[in-house]
């Protein structure tokens, strides 16, 4: 009955060889953490089993021989996972989403966060609305969809596996908050309020949501720190390498404490002279045109400062 039923959040378990309805005392396994927390979710890794807690990363390792001779360890104490929508199994690895970072697990354990570029958003909104944050890849590009808003528009982050590249990809009056893949391996984005609109992520022939409103596409850098003390640097120009494709020009705004915004300026290689003084600098590059069947490119950025 129900007042018999019992939850236990720390608790994996397994059943018999061969008959999965039978699942014994004896194969229950405890994962004691010390900072206490619950499991939420599980994954496979080459032949181990990835268990994420609230607080930490347990591994357990499961010899085909004899499955019941397993063993237990934690594998990241100070690591902990925000939900199981953050979770996402890649062909050499894992990525999820933990308080502080994206964090990649590779094939032998190790952790390695990926989100310097993107962290004070990041750390702002797993402050304030974890759960909106869902991981999805792009098997087909090679590419780790991670949302960010879903409002009365929806941005993604988007990350370049191979290239180790952020980007922000904003789609304008749609809610998508879901993700699937089509039997070509096309990413689908999924709204799941009432009007229930379905798209390909990547759609060469038309780069627009429901037909006709542009997609913006921007790519920004984390802050860069030019000077280590308290005195500013003299940012001199930016330096980009970009291809248009043959509809308008790129977009590019300089923040350094005050923003330079440069609107349809963008084409091939160019020198831009900016004359701000920071600490720091961002450089952000973007699209939000209409004609938007044209394939852009951004090649070289790079920052003259003394």
């Amino acid at each position: 009955g129900d007042e018999d039923t019992e939850e236990y959040p720390n608790f994996v378990m397994y059943s018999n060889p061969g008959a999965p309805d039978i699942i014994p005392t004896s194969n229950f396994i405890k994962l004691d953490d010390l900072q206490g927390g619950e499991i939420v979710g599980i994954e496979t890794l080459m032949s181990d089993i990835v268990v994420f807690m609230t607080n930490g990363i347990f591994r357990i390792n499961v010899p085909s021989a004899d499955p019941t001779n397993w063993s237990l360890v934690e594998a990241h104490p100070n690591i902990g996972c925000l939900h199981d929508k953050g979770i996402t199994k890649v062909p050499n690895g894992i990525f999820f989403l933990s308080q502080e970072s994206v964090i990649f697990l590779d094939s032998s354990f190790q952790a390695t966060p990926v989100s310097n570029a993107i962290r004070d958003d990041y750390q702002a909104i797993t402050a304030t609305t974890p759960t909106i944050m869902k991981t999805h890849f792009d098997v087909k590009y090679n590419k780790l969809y991670i949302t960010k808003l879903v409002s009365t528009n929806t941005e993604f982050w988007i990350f370049d596996v191979f290239r180790q590249t952020w980007s922000t990809e904003k789609h304008t009056s749609v809610l998508y908050d879901e993700f699937s893949l089509d039997n070509n391996n096309n990413t689908i984005l999924i709204e799941s309020d009432t009007n229930s609109n379905i798209r390909r992520a990547v759609d060469t022939a038309q780069y627009q949501d429901k037909g006709s409103v542009a997609i913006d596409m921007i790519a920004k850098t984390g802050e860069q720190e030019l000077t280590p003390y308290d005195k500013n640097a003299y940012i001199r120009r930016v330096n980009t390498n970009t291809n248009k494709g043959g509809g308008t020009e790129l977009d590019l705004d300089v923040i350094a404490g005050t923003t330079v915004t440069k609107e349809n300026h963008l084409d091939g290689a160019q020198s831009t002279r900016t004359s701000q003084r920071a600490q720091k600098v961002q450089v952000k590059i973007s699209d939000d045109s209409a004609a938007e069947n044209y394939v852009k490119e951004i090649s070289r950025v790079d920052v003259e400062y003394e």
